[in-house]
């Protein structure tokens, strides 16, 4: 049946984003993404400029960003690592929207910045520091930053930049030895709160947490993802003579070449456990002391409990271990 209409171009790649978001192996990053795709879409909907690639709503560099995230959960579907961990990171709150999200409630933002829907960096060191001297940090984002600044092991997954300052280091004189000025102090407050903004990660809702520590630990129930297979194509009704083999030749055959950026894995739990524990070790946890009256942050997969071996019975050793040399494991001779 013909359409009555005519089918945007782009609807087979959001179509193929859902299918993919869907497949996901964790159960967090699946509802994550899909929702992400749908609002992405939906946002950018009456703000695109057809044919175009000048802005960010231009339809070339929308058109350009979708098919990029369609290969990025495509390869993590597949079992590429990298890709997976980036998704992985992305759902968490690691990276990217839902980090700077999660981060909001600890920055004191201003109503102005609460209402939008997706404030630019630039709105952040504007609005919430119109006047840098009067803006402090709250006490549990002062214990966040205390904390993440001593964990030099975050470095090494490639997240974010280390924060080197817990406050703001304010120059004394300037060049000529002068008294600084007030508009340079707050362009270093300003410069020092972005820093935060880009780099600073937050903690995760009790829920998410819970059920990652659960996938780390083994109590939280996981199944492999089943995909539905492709429908096989007929190689005999094809004609050899297609445009692609008159374009560009008969094909070659197999090649690393698909391998040059890592190979695929099956994607089993004990894969998934080590890209979990990943997560953990970038995921703080923050609680109340009341003894010490201050914020504490914890960093890490949760502890599990060593297992309990059995003891062999001390009236059985005889019985197992007799006539035998305690330092060379020989039968003693009789």
């Amino acid at each position: 049946m013909a359409h009555l209409y005519p089918v945007p171009h782009w609807r087979h790649v959001y179509r193929a984003l859902l299918r993919e978001s869907g497949y996901l192996p964790d159960p967090i990053a699946r509802p994550y993404m899909h929702n992400y795709v749908r609002l992405s879409y939906r946002e950018n909907w009456p703000k695109i400029i057809p044919n175009s690639a000048a802005s960010p709503y231009g339809q070339i560099h929308l058109e350009r960003k979708a098919r990029k995230l369609l290969s990025l959960l495509t390869r993590a579907n597949e079992g590429y690592l990298k890709p997976l961990e980036r998704v992985l990171m992305l759902s968490y709150g690691r990276a990217g929207v839902q980090r700077r999200n999660l981060l909001e409630p600890l920055l004191g933002l201003p109503e102005q910045i609460q209402k939008a829907k997706r404030p630019y960096p630039a709105d952040y060191s504007r609005i919430v520091l119109a006047r840098p001297a009067e803006w402090e940090p709250l006490p549990t984002l002062q214990a966040l930053i205390d904390s993440q600044v001593q964990r030099r092991e975050l470095k090494q997954l490639g997240l974010t930049e280390r924060i080197k300052e817990t406050k703001p280091e304010y120059p004394g004189t300037n060049v000529w030895g002068q008294e600084a000025s007030p508009k340079k102090l707050n362009a270093v407050k300003r410069k020092w709160f972005m820093a935060l903004v880009d780099n600073l990660l937050p903690p995760l809702p009790e829920d998410q947490w819970n059920t990652l520590s659960g996938l780390v630990i083994g109590t939280e129930p996981w199944t492999e993802p089943q995909r539905r297979p492709r429908r096989a194509l007929d190689e005999w009704s094809r004609s050899a003579l297609d445009a692609e083999f008159l374009v560009f030749g008969p094909k070659k055959g197999e090649t690393f070449e698909k391998f040059a950026k890592g190979r695929p894995h099956h994607i089993k739990r004990k894969l998934m456990q080590n890209l979990w524990d990943k997560v953990c070790t970038a995921t703080p946890r923050m609680h109340w002391d009341g003894n010490k009256g201050q914020w504490l942050v914890q960093w890490g997969s949760p502890k599990v409990e060593a297992p309990i071996y059995r003891t062999l019975d001390p009236g059985m050793e005889d019985a197992l271990f007799g006539g035998v040399d305690a330092k060379t494991g020989q039968l003693l001779k009789t």
